[in-house]
């Protein structure tokens, strides 16, 4: 057998918050199935240290408290996470960087990443995904907010046709 027969699948999911990077996850876990990995990522923009000046670590220190709270329950937010071998990582800095920096080292085969679309130039796609699609070595999965069941539940909406 090849090494790539043999390798496990595995998936990094961007991780926010939002219920759209909650389906994100979700659709990672169905993709890394049955006995793959998912590698969730938080990231966060480090505080600039020239602006900030002697606070910089207290709000380093801030960011990161906050994205070690996002991330503590996300195997309860997607039940189905627990199922799998996977993996959390926190980095500070600009998130398509991350996360395609966390997809390369992993050697993930996908990288899937929810976004609002927000923002008149990019509010098609979204400025983390528009950054991310130009960067990663991998096919990027991008799931918008207004795809999700209004059920509450993250689920994305079946489409017909």
């Amino acid at each position: 057998m090849t090494e790539s027969s043999t390798a496990r699948r595995c998936v990094v999911a961007g991780f926010d918050g939002s219920p759209a990077s909650r389906a994100a996850v979700s659709l990672a876990v169905e993709r890394a199935r049955p006995d793959g990995r998912v590698v969730v990522v938080h990231a966060f923009e480090a505080p600039d240290t020239w602006s900030s000046g002697p606070d910089h670590q207290t709000l380093l220190d801030s960011a990161l408290a906050h994205a070690q709270e996002l991330l503590a329950h996300i195997a309860e937010q997607v039940p189905d996470l627990a199922a799998l071998d996977w993996d959390t990582e926190v980095l500070a800095g600009r998130p398509a960087t991350a996360l395609a920096s966390v997809a390369n080292a992993e050697r993930a085969s996908e990288i899937v990443i929810g976004t609002r679309g927000v923002g008149r130039a990019r509010a098609l796609l979204g400025s983390v995904a528009h950054d991310l699609i130009h960067r990663a070595r991998c096919p990027v999965t991008v799931i918008p907010e207004r795809a999700l069941d209004e059920s509450g539940e993250d689920r994305l909406v079946a489409t017909a046709g």
